[in-house]
């Protein structure tokens, strides 16, 4: 297969620090719905031990290295190839063994249904191989691109954007019904840190039981717990910033109830205190917390 050329339109978000390489582009033209961005990181300690929120679904291809992801008491091995993943109830601790290589896309919710037609209350909080949900074509696929990514036939950029030219013509139409939620329960989480549940169901013409199966389907949680994880991810996200700015305080304060009860939800559901989001240990989660997150879809602002 030929490699796709970088289109010079594609200037990358550069994310490295002195622990890791970390690169990010916008989606290619036409699935900007579908892929909030692509994504190239490199890191080559030993041994690597971080957490991830899970908040957005990604596709990845493991270009070296090994690692496994803990789950309660079920471990997930990743090894070499291409892996899937969404929607973990609690900040998941994982280890990776380096030099550890990476190139993927991360998923809007759109996305992910589309491609992988998957129900996030049955493949949530898990690691899986990409064959589970995709078919043995992309092994097939993977293989190839790893080979030439090692050889360093392929750049990152190239690499992130055959992995999207394989992803366009799997995508399958969403049902207009379940659009309708998907597009509603995005707007109403980008209203507040904590947006009453009742203004959902208010929004949307269908039964209480009907919009909360729907949002488990396609955001693996009812529409109360979709509120707190969000609200945890997302204010941890502020507080990771070195210049948060009065009114972003001021958001945060009145989401909670109080100081012992914000440290609570974002240690379950980033795996970290508030004061350890500033530090220096565990560089790439707090990365990953500030870049490309569903800020990116239309509806769902920027809060603070």
């Amino acid at each position: 297969m030929d490699a796709v050329r970088p289109d010079l339109g594609h200037s990358g978000d550069d994310a490295s620090n002195d622990h890791f390489n970390l690169t990010y582009w916008d989606p290619p033209k036409g699935l900007e719905k579908y892929i909030l961005a692509l994504f190239d990181l490199q890191w080559d300690q030993d041994v690597i031990d971080d957490r991830h929120a899970g908040t957005t679904g990604q596709l990845f291809i493991l270009v070296r290295g090994r690692g496994s992801a803990q789950f309660g008491e079920r471990e997930d091995k990743v090894e070499v190839g291409p892996v899937l993943f969404n929607a973990f109830e609690v900040a998941a601790p994982y280890r990776l063994y380096g030099p550890w290589r990476c190139i993927g896309v991360s998923f809007s919710p759109y996305g992910w249904a589309a491609l992988t037609q998957a129900p996030l209350d049955k493949y949530g909080n898990r690691f899986m191989r990409g064959r589970e949900l995709l078919g043995e074509e992309i092994d097939r696929f993977s293989e190839d691109l790893i080979g030439r990514c090692l050889s360093d036939e392929t750049s990152g950029l190239e690499a992130c954007l055959e992995l999207a030219e394989w992803i366009r013509p799997r995508l399958q139409p969403i049902p207009e019904t379940h659009e309708i939620v998907i597009a509603k329960t995005l707007e109403w989480l980008g209203t507040s840190l904590n947006p009453p549940v009742e203004d959902l169901l208010d929004d949307l013409p269908y039964s209480r039981r009907q919009i909360e199966r729907l949002v488990l389907r396609y955001f693996g949680f009812t529409p109360r717990a979709l509120v707190r994880k969000f609200r945890a991810v997302r204010a941890a996200n502020l507080l990771a910033q070195q210049d948060l700015p009065d009114e972003g305080e001021a958001e945060i304060a009145e989401a909670f109830v109080d100081q012992s009860h914000m440290i609570r939800e974002i240690r379950r559901y980033c795996g970290y205190t508030p004061t350890r989001l500033g530090g220096e240990g565990d560089p790439l989660f707090r990365q990953l917390l500030r870049l490309k997150n569903l800020d990116r879809l239309e509806g769902f602002r920027s809060l603070g």
